[in-house]
């Protein structure tokens, strides 16, 4: 079966450089917010992670909120919105985790469509309120909104044997389509219940946030530690990010996504 993935970015942020990788700078560099539309030819486009949208910059308005945006300042240029890339609605979107990087761009979309995450990212986003959801890197309005729908979750599917090479992650891999087209896989220690996605026929590995560039992961350099604590947890991320370079080891025909990543999203 052949699946051609198309490259998205829907919008940047703008942050230092240090936050990516521990050997940059504090200058300030801009990082695209990444999004696929991954072409299925039997069930139609789906489309991994949403980018931003102006459900970002309405739920950031006031305070605590607009710390957020004011800590990372984000741009959605007209020509990168999503309804400007993105001629028919798609079938699904799968959400990697519940950042308002990733999710904020859905609700631009002109007709809502199914939506797929992982049921540990939902009951964490779930908990606590304005404070404890900021933290979680999701403002409280667009956290209402999130609330609102009824996902499917990656852990209702089947599971299927780890494809080679992809040993040293810890799995399990979910066949979320029915088909063995796209295989979901956890990617903890970036937020919670993230995960990426695996496209067997084109060797493509969406990996969400679990890395911050392709470079990062080739010069071995994560970000700093005290930047993964407050992401997450610093040492389950060193774990999933040294698996995922273990994989380019075992299978340099597999080609990495990471949703921030200049060189695959420009």
């Amino acid at each position: 079966m052949s699946l051609d993935l198309v490259p998205m970015r829907v919008g940047f942020c703008r942050a230092p450089a240090l936050a990516s990788r521990r050997d940059a700078g504090l200058m300030p560099m801009e990082f695209p917010a990444g999004a696929a539309l991954i072409r299925h030819p039997d069930q139609g486009d789906i489309l991994f992670d949403t980018g931003y949208g102006v459900a970002f910059w309405q739920s950031t308005r006031c305070f605590p909120e607009m710390l957020y945006r004011a800590t990372t300042p984000a741009v959605l240029p007209v020509t990168e919105e999503l309804c400007s890339q993105i001629d028919v609605p798609p079938a699904l979107v799968i959400l990697s985790h519940l950042h308002a990087d990733h999710v904020a761009g859905l609700f631009d979309l002109p007709v809502m469509a199914p939506v797929l995450t992982s049921r540990a990212a939902w009951v964490a986003m779930a908990k606590g309120g304005p404070i404890a959801t900021l933290r979680r890197g999701c403002p409280e309005l667009l956290r209402r909104r999130l609330l609102k729908l009824s996902p499917r979750f990656i852990e209702d599917s089947a599971t299927v044997p780890t494809p080679a090479g992809f040993g040293a992650l810890a799995g399990p891999f979910y066949d979320i389509m029915g088909d063995g087209s796209l295989l979901a896989v956890p990617l903890p220690g970036h937020g919670d219940g993230q995960f990426g996605v695996f496209i067997p026929a084109s060797r493509d590995f969406l990996i969400a946030d679990a890395a911050w560039s392709r470079a990062a992961l080739r010069d071995n350099m994560p970000p700093p530690w005290l930047v993964l604590a407050q992401l997450g947890d610093a040492d389950e991320y060193m774990h999933t990010f040294n698996a995922l370079r273990t994989i380019m080891a075992a299978r340099p025909d597999v080609r990495m996504w990471p949703s921030h990543c200049t060189e695959a999203f420009g």
